[in-house]
């Protein structure tokens, strides 16, 4: 049993590698056009940002684009952990659970990429073209770039959390965790923890939160939905 056990442990710290490993490489290639991709994000949002972007650190012109470089390699990368991940687990798994699993993970992923992808084309312009249409045309913008880059990642890693929505319903009423009637009871608490979800993720605007919350009670709903009918077909 032992031995079973190391093997398990050892099998473990080789995929932990393998996945730091092609996170690192995914890295540094993306890393060696960070000023490009740098460039590139704060051209695209320009016409809605109206703003100087300045730094109030030295640091800060090696540090942003060093996080954004590493935020696009755990985007990229996050197919491979995923992989590995499933592959440590699936020996462990009934050929149903596993089926189940990697739908749902692959689902899962598509969504995340979905949210991500929303928050950049959808609600980081309107977000910014709200503060910069809202306050008197007089005013000169200036934002530290660290502020800025913190914005944008934290608002668009919630979109990508958000988006998990329908397959955290889906998983607790195919688990038999939580039914249908049950969930359905508490919409009025799941729209209140959505409005607080945006609160955490977006700044401390109502037009943010709204652009977060509605769209993670509408995927509620259809998590809802589609659980609906996968425990229609099961009954039937």
């Amino acid at each position: 049993m032992s031995d079973d056990l190391s093997k398990h442990f050892l099998e473990l710290r080789n995929r932990v590698l393998y996945s730091l490993g092609f996170f690192i490489i995914c890295f540094l290639c993306i890393y060696r056009f960070n000023n490009f991709l740098f460039n590139d994000l704060v051209s695209y949002l320009d016409p809605y940002l109206n703003i100087e972007l300045i730094a109030i650190e030295v640091a800060s012109p090696f540090i942003v684009p060093f996080k954004l470089s590493a935020y696009l390699a755990a985007l990229v990368a996050m197919p491979f952990f995923l992989f590995q991940t499933l592959a440590f687990m699936s020996p462990g798994l009934y050929p149903q659970e596993r089926s189940v699993i990697f739908s749902r993970t692959i689902l899962g992923a598509l969504l995340f990429y979905t949210g991500v992808a929303f928050c950049l084309f959808v609600v980081l312009p309107n977000v910014l073209n709200f503060f910069q249409t809202i306050g008197p045309s007089l005013i000169k913008v200036s934002t530290d770039i660290t502020y800025f880059m913190n914005f944008v990642l934290s608002l668009s890693f919630g979109f990508g959390l958000a988006f998990q929505i329908p397959i955290i319903v889906n998983a607790l009423i195919g688990l038999n965790i939580a039914s249908k009637g049950t969930i359905k009871k508490y919409r009025g608490l799941v729209l209140v923890l959505c409005f607080i979800f945006g609160m955490i993720f977006t700044p401390p605007d109502i037009v943010s939160q709204f652009m977060m919350a509605v769209p993670m009670y509408v995927l509620f709903e259809m998590g809802l939905l589609f659980s609906y009918e996968k425990e229609k077909e099961s009954n039937s």
